[in-house]
This record gives structure tokens, C-alpha cells and sequence, in this order.
């Protein structure tokens, strides 16, 4: 991987994103460009092969705090705009194959966000592991109730994760995210 181009990318495009810490397929392709997109499909591929995460004993989501976690859910429900740090997560199970990738997908990670917060970009903070309250309170806020739910057995896992989604799409199409208000959640027994 070109690592220069990878963290000029990084740069030029950073200050676009509005709506982090979630974050698209394109707007990733766009922020690290194509040779990290290439790999990331690449561990991806070797994760669904080897069912790498689905046979994991440790949970990461549930070991960082992330609130979009509940072991009912199954899987993420934010998966297609999850954080840049959730797409570049790729523990020791990964080892000894994809090393080297993952390796060097952390160094531009890091170097990218160190290049930028030398410059006082306004977006460096939001890259940061979970927990996600920190960054998009309203969401967390929004969500949390949801979550609890469906750990609860209140809420059944697949209704669960389509109300998170939404509201993680709301989150994400909030003209002003600062001024995004939470709705109600109304949480009915399924």
C-alpha cells in the first residue's frame, strides 16, 4: 500500500465528513482511498472464510464498550456505517496471515491521525474507540433504550436492529448534527 497517498487522501478529505463517527462505504473509499479499501475487503474476505469474528470467543465490540452492542443483536446494526475504527479492527485471530496488512493499516491510521491533528484538524477526535458518547450523544441517547430492550428480551433482535439503524440514519441525515433532536422512542413488548 502507498502510504503517502493513503494519508494525503486522509487529509484532503477529512474535514468533509459530517457525520462522524459513522461513516459509509464511499466516504471510507473516499478518506483512505483504494488500496485501503482493497485490503479491507481482502480481511474481510478472509473473516467470512474463516468465520474469523462469527467464531470469536471474545467479543470486541462488548470488550471496547461500543453501545451499539447487545449479544442478542447477532451482528452490528449500524455494520454498513459503522466507525473508521470498527473497519479497521482486526485482532491476533487474523495473525499470522494478514499481518503485515493489518500492520500497515494501523500505521496509516495512526500516522494519518497524527499528520492531522499537527494541523488542527477539527475532526481527529472523533476517530477514537467507543464508547461513541463522547462524539454523538444524541444518537446514544437515541439508541441506548433500543439496546437495552433487545437485552432485555423487550424488543426482539430484528426489530432491535432496525430501529437502531433508523435512528443511526437519522443521525446521518440530520441537517446539523449538533442540532439534531431525539424523538421519543416509544419501545413496545414484541
Amino acid at each position: 500500500m502507498d502510504k503517502g497517498k493513503a494519508i494525503a487522501n486522509f487529509l484532503d478529505y477529512v474535514e468533509q465528513l459530517t457525520r462522524l463517527p459513522l461513516i459509509t462505504d464511499q466516504e471510507m473509499k473516499s478518506l483512505f482511498g483504494d488500496e485501503v479499501e482493497l485490503a479491507i475487503q481482502e480481511l474481510n474476505r478472509l473473516n467470512q472464510e474463516r468465520q474469523i469474528c462469527l467464531n470469536c470467543n471474545r467479543n470486541c465490540c462488548q470488550e471496547y464498550g461500543c453501545e451499539f452492542f447487545a449479544p442478542q443483536l447477532g451482528w452490528c446494526p449500524v455494520f454498513d456505517i459503522r466507525p473508521v475504527i470498527c473497519r479497521l479492527h482486526f485482532c491476533q485471530r487474523f495473525q499470522p496471515e494478514a499481518g503485515l496488512m493489518i500492520m500497515e493499516l494501523y500505521e496509516i491510521f495512526l500516522d494519518s491521525l497524527t499528520i492531522a491533528a499537527k494541523i488542527s484538524s477539527t475532526k481527529v477526535g472523533l476517530f477514537e474507540i467507543p464508547p461513541f458518547i463522547r462524539f454523538a450523544p444524541q444518537l446514544i441517547c437515541a439508541i441506548s433504550p433500543l439496546v437495552q430492550a433487545v437485552r432485555e428480551g423487550n424488543l426482539d433482535p430484528e426489530n432491535g436492529r432496525q430501529k437502531i439503524r433508523l435512528e443511526a440514519m437519522r443521525y446521518r441525515t440530520a441537517s446539523h448534527r449538533d442540532d439534531w433532536s431525539i424523538a421519543p422512542t416509544i419501545i413496545q413488548s414484541e
